[in-house]
């Protein structure tokens, strides 16, 4: 049985968007009070099928400002399971306070160079890791999986029922599967990629495809993603302290600032989208800010 802490509450706030009629920002930032957003929604039914499996361990990669490696830790000794980091890096580096979190929740860090984490899509990066940690539950990087993406489509039962498009920011893409896969028919689903990688949101629509989730109410922002994952160009910068100070709502400098300032620049641009009823999902993230 799963921690009550795994449990998520029945409504989640609205927040409108001052001077950006029919917007509304959904607050999956207050989903949970420690490790909020996206992550525990891909968690939950890989934890539920790693308890079925009887797994003792939970084993995921990630980098050294990772949301899923810290959502995971916290969640794993919730849950009553060991958990083991594979994180980009070297172990004579400082702890980011992201890591020092997943520490602290008893999450084993194992640290790889470059080259091996670019080893971590083939089948043998996770034989030899699983085989070094019997009872393992390996978990890919952010969480993909058929598992996850059936958990993130339970975002639709905190949105509304009339509204026309829902926008979320695209790292592995689950949250966007999860939210194409239990779209209503006519409503939008549109994704703001972190980070500029052409060839990975191409390969990203065809493992849609081959999972017979519907692209039809896919539009990617592509434009809009700019510099590299979790940095900022002056403009985003700039543009996400007066957002907080707009709308009240702090946000990440991974996913969900890029995710708004792509928005405004839509909303200025469309005509359409100024007609529509348009909500935007914070996937949380806010640890991030630490570093």
């Amino acid at each position: 049985m799963l921690s009550k802490g795994l449990v998520f509450p029945e409504t989640l706030p609205l927040t409108d968007w001052p001077g950006r009629p029919g917007l509304q920002i959904l607050r999956g930032d207050l989903l949970n009070p420690v490790v909020s957003g996206n992550k525990l929604f891909k968690l939950r039914p890989l934890l539920q099928q790693a308890t079925k499996q009887k797994a003792s361990t939970l084993i995921s990669v990630g980098g050294r400002y990772s949301n899923h490696l810290h959502a995971l830790s916290w969640a794993a000794r919730a849950t009553g399971l060991a958990s083991v980091g594979l994180v980009r890096g070297f172990p004579e580096q400082e702890l980011t306070p992201t890591l020092a979190d997943c520490q602290r929740w008893g999450m084993q860090l194992e640290f790889l160079p470059p080259k091996d984490y670019q080893e971590r899509h083939k089948t043998e990066f996770w034989q030899t890791w699983t085989s070094r940690f019997p009872e393992s539950f390996a978990i890919e990087e952010g969480g993909w999986s058929e598992q996850a993406i059936k958990g993130s489509s339970q975002w639709w039962q905190y949105l509304p029922s009339d509204i026309d498009c829902v926008v979320c920011a695209v790292g592995s893409g689950a949250t966007l599967a999860g939210l194409l896969r239990a779209a209503p028919q006519g409503v939008r689903v549109v994704g703001v990629p972190v980070y500029r990688d052409p060839q990975h949101y191409q390969s990203l629509v065809m493992r849609l495809m081959e999972m017979s989730i519907a692209t039809e109410p896919l539009e990617l922002l592509v434009p809009q993603a700019d510099r590299g994952f979790g940095k900022l160009t002056t403009e985003q910068q700039a543009f996400r302290v007066l957002f907080t100070e707009t709308t009240g709502v702090s946000t990440d400098p991974v996913y969900t600032s890029k995710v708004v300032h792509a928005v405004d620049q839509w909303w200025h641009e469309s005509e359409a989208l100024r007609r529509w009823r348009t909500v935007v999902i914070h996937t949380g993230g806010l640890q991030g800010n630490r570093s």
